[in-house]
């Protein structure tokens, strides 16, 4: 049997909808596999067969991968979150500081109209 890929077939090579079935050999007594149906002794390594159980190890380990990368992809972006927090309370922090400063500059500046106005009046 070629390589397949990984995990449960859906389509064999041929197009076809893999299908599931039961072992009825002695070798093999009720073991689940997926197959093609158009199957053949004289065709089978043109056709989809694969054990029910292989399919659902790879299928297992192939998501304990991609949880791996989602924890280590959750982590980076928690970092992320954090950094952005910590810029967000620096920004907050300035834009008081700049308001402040500003507030200032505007009560100068009506404490210099209003000298202005008093030398013009």
């Amino acid at each position: 049997m070629a390589d397949q890929g990984r995990g449960f077939p859906t389509r064999c090579r041929c197009g076809e909808a893999v299908r599931i079935g039961m072992s009825r050999t002695a070798k093999n007594p009720g073991r689940l596999f997926h197959s093609c149906p158009r199957r053949s002794e004289e065709t089978q390594w043109y056709h989809t067969f694969k054990w029910t159980d292989q399919c659902m190890v790879e299928e297992i380990e192939d998501l304990k991968l991609k949880m791996d990368n989602v924890e280590e992809d959750s982590i980076t972006f928690q970092k992320s979150v954090n950094a952005c927090e910590t810029k967000v309370g620096t920004l907050q922090m300035e834009t008081r500081v700049c308001e402040t400063m500003v507030e200032k500059e505007i009560r100068e500046c009506k404490m210099e109209l209003r000298s202005l106005k008093n030398m013009v009046d």
